[in-house]
């Protein structure tokens, strides 16, 4: 084996009508030659041509592993005595592979057949495909280089796709998908089922049709068949995917798009829209809507079918659908994380029953739905042998399912997913293991002298948390809008924050140092400055915030942070269009409640001819006083517990806008409230605990949220208080995610 660290000679020659190159590698002490192939070698120096002996060895047994080798390329352009010298390493490698497409694009007559039948650029890009399983201890390793190169990863993908077009001849055949009775139940031609491992439907004792449907068997690393992987039905089609449900035996459906996105249907509804009462689909099956459970990014839905052929039989059918992934943007890695363990808890509920497989289907069935049974059907690998295998089975995938993932982005998703999943490791437990748990992560390991409290916010919360450059939070950083900052080091990411809408003056801009900690659930902002307090004002009804916590503490004499909100029953204007007028108060021990109604007086000219309405809205503040100024944590959890409950059932009443949560410098204290929130909501939802992954939500788009590991240890402390105190009492309502009462 030559010394990796050698000097490596290339030579790329263009110019004759044989396609031939030479791989001269010299070690750098020596000039001693470890292995060449092809017939001339020329030096670029001088027009002197020396005869090289061909060795036994393959292009595939060269090998550039690591981004310190350093090789010389040289590529003779096509007709031309001249030749482009290359210092090839990682960073070079994206114009290395620019020019040598341009040498393709460009070369004409025998140089074009010469290109087209060189191996140089496969042989040196294959060195960075992954063809065997990489043991999942390691996968980080190479998850970062990815990052690192993003070459890298471009070749990796791009190797999966020319290695899907090798797809034996007898599989690729797709006749049925081109019948002409078969062309309106298909939404793209682009996605369609190889005839070697369609799903083929049965119509015995019924008028013979088409056995078609666009979808298709996979197999998992572990089992064959494990998947279908279908389309999305349309109008032509929601009865013959009923009837592959019922054929297959299918319990447990994932569903991966939204039915409409962009204007555009992506998916007929196949379910009932009310609860309890029955459709029928294809005349032939009816199916009852029986519960509807919605949570942050996915609802489950339960639901009864029976066959009317076959009345004494009914099935319960789990549907598990995920509509945080948009068509452009690839989802968070936790959030898919968290749904497939909903479905595994599905199938495992349902193994018993069926041993059908997992039906999976987005709007193409194909991009994200390849992506989905990609990083599941790893995940189960590692799980059983300790290893992963995403490049060889992404293959496997295009091979059994035209374009299965469908863009280099995710490619990558699913890297990271797998990635994070093993990093994270299994951070939730039941609430009855609270108390238990809790003394176990309070032991310290002797050889670290950390306990498990530090290991899980040190360790992994904090490395895992993303850190945004200034371009990405560009608009607290402008010159106009660096003045409305306490603290400019602490601004929201613009893809997550609130924008502004209502125009009061000409200079107005849409700023204000406020970001969401989960859409349409929790909007965190600092206390406002005297010339911001008409912002908040703006921001409260331009996003329908029709509650706000005040987490006090504010030293009154502290004169930067005056009252923003009128204490008195007279109403205050903020700003030349808003006006608050106080219409009820009430002080329960350690809080403070106003309620308000806030105006919109119209000033856009824009707005007045088109006759646009300003309504005014309700506005209920909660002002907790149980946080004394400089404390990490409030003096009574009871209080804030209680104070979760009065916004809940104030919520419940009037309507599930985004709850604002201010404090002093919008980093401290809010973190903890929407981070107790999302636990208590997982409490109630399904009964665990899952402090790491509430956290980490909170830190999503406020890495600053939750910096210290009091913090992070009292919304254990808080859990556990709520888990002992509230969780059994008779009567008491929370809400779950799904925006649905539901007692204790």
């Amino acid at each position: 084996m030559p010394n990796r660290r050698s000097h490596s000679i290339h030579v790329f020659d263009f110019s004759g009508s044989d396609p031939s190159y030479s791989i001269d590698m010299r070690s750098k002490d020596s000039s001693v030659r470890y292995g060449s192939m092809g017939t001339t070698a020329t030096n670029s120096s001088s027009n002197r041509r020396q005869t090289i002996h061909r060795f036994a060895r393959t292009p595939e047994d060269f090998y550039i592993p690591k981004e310190s080798w350093l090789a010389s390329v040289y590529l003779k352009l096509p007709k031309s005595k001249k030749f482009c010298r290359f210092q090839l390493k990682l960073l070079n490698l994206p114009l290395f592979a620019s020019t040598v497409r341009y040498l393709e694009e460009t070369a004409t007559g025998e140089d074009k057949e010469s290109v087209r039948n060189n191996s140089f650029l496969y042989t040196v890009f294959k060195q960075f495909v992954p063809h065997n399983r990489i043991l999942i201890q390691t996968l980080s390793k190479h998850v970062n280089r990815l990052r690192k190169y993003e070459i890298l990863a471009i070749i990796e993908f791009n190797f999966l796709s020319s290695s899907s077009s090798g797809v034996k001849r007898s599989s690729s055949i797709t006749k049925h998908s081109h019948r002409k009775e078969n062309l309106e139940k298909i939404t793209n031609l682009k996605f369609i089922p190889y005839d070697f491992n369609r799903v083929i439907l049965n119509f015995d004792g019924e008028p013979q049709q088409s056995d078609y449907i666009n979808a298709s068997y996979i197999d998992s690393l572990l089992k064959p068949n494990a998947y279908i992987v279908a389309q999305g039905p349309n109008e032509m089609t929601i009865g013959n995917f009923w009837r592959m449900i019922w054929q297959q035996d299918i319990r447990v459906i994932v569903m991966l798009t939204k039915v409409y996105e962009f204007i555009r249907v992506m998916c007929q509804q196949y379910w009932p829209v009310k609860l309890n009462k029955a459709e029928s689909f294809d005349d032939r099956f009816e199916v009852i809507l029986v519960d509807e459970d919605q949570l942050a990014d996915y609802i489950c839905r339960t639901m009864k079918v029976r066959d009317r052929m076959n009345p004494s039989i009914t099935r319960t059918i789990y549907q598990l659908h995920f509509y945080s992934w948009h068509v452009t943007a690839c989802p968070y890695s936790d959030s898919i994380l968290k749904f497939r363990r909903r479905v595994k808890m599905y199938q495992d509920q349902t193994s018993m029953q069926s041993t059908g497989p997992l039906l999976v289907h987005c709007s193409n069935g194909c991009g994200r739905s390849g992506t989905y049974v990609c990083l599941d059907a790893n995940i189960d690998l590692a799980e059983e042998e300790g290893v992963v295998d995403i490049f060889n089975y992404s293959k496997t995938l295009r091979q059994s399912r035209m374009n299965m993932i469908e863009n280099l982005e995710q490619y990558k998703f699913i890297y990271e997913t797998i990635e994070e999943w093993y990093k994270c490791g299994k951070t939730w437990f039941h609430v009855s293991e609270i108390t238990q748990q809790m003394n176990k992560k309070s032991i310290k390991n002797k050889l670290t002298n950390c306990n498990e409290y530090q290991r899980e916010f040190e360790k992994k919360l904090m490395e895992m948390t993303s850190k945004f450059s200034i371009g990405d939070c560009a608009g607290g950083h402008r010159l106009e809008n660096r003045d409305k900052n306490r603290d400019v080091s602490i601004v929201p990411p613009d893809n997550f924050r609130p924008y502004l809408t209502s125009i009061q003056s000409n200079d107005q801009s849409d700023y204000i140092n406020a970001g969401y900690t989960r859409p349409r659930e929790y909007i965190v902002t600092e206390w406002p400055l005297k010339k911001t307090v008409s912002n908040l004002w703006s921001l409260i009804y331009d996003h329908d915030c029709n509650t706000v916590v005040v987490l006090g503490g504010i030293a009154k004499k502290n004169k930067s942070f005056a009252d923003f909100w009128p204490k008195e029953y007279s109403s205050n204007r903020y700003g030349p269009i808003f006006t608050v007028e106080p219409i009820d108060h009430n002080c329960p021990p350690k809080i403070n409640t106003w309620t308000f109604l806030l105006s919109k007086k119209l000033i856009s000219l824009t707005e007045l001819m088109a006759g646009i309405k300003a309504e005014p809205k309700t506005v209920k503040l909660f002002e907790f006083l149980a946080w004394p100024p400089n404390y990490k944590v409030p003096t009574s959890t009871n209080a804030l517990v209680e104070l979760i409950h009065m916004v809940e059932r104030w919520r419940q009443r009037i309507g599930y806008g985004p709850v604002l949560v201010v404090s002093g410098n919008g980093k401290s204290r809010v973190g903890v409230y929407c981070a107790a929130n999302f636990a208590i909501e997982q409490v109630v939802a399904h009964g665990e605990i899952d402090i790491f992954n509430a956290v980490k939500t909170v830190r999503r788009h406020r890495s600053a949220l939750i910096e210290t590991i009091t913090e992070y240890k009292y919304c254990y402390d808080l859990t556990l208080h709520y888990v002992s105190h509230y969780l059994n009492k008779d009567n008491q309502v929370f809400r779950n995610s799904n925006k649905n009462q539901i007692k204790l």
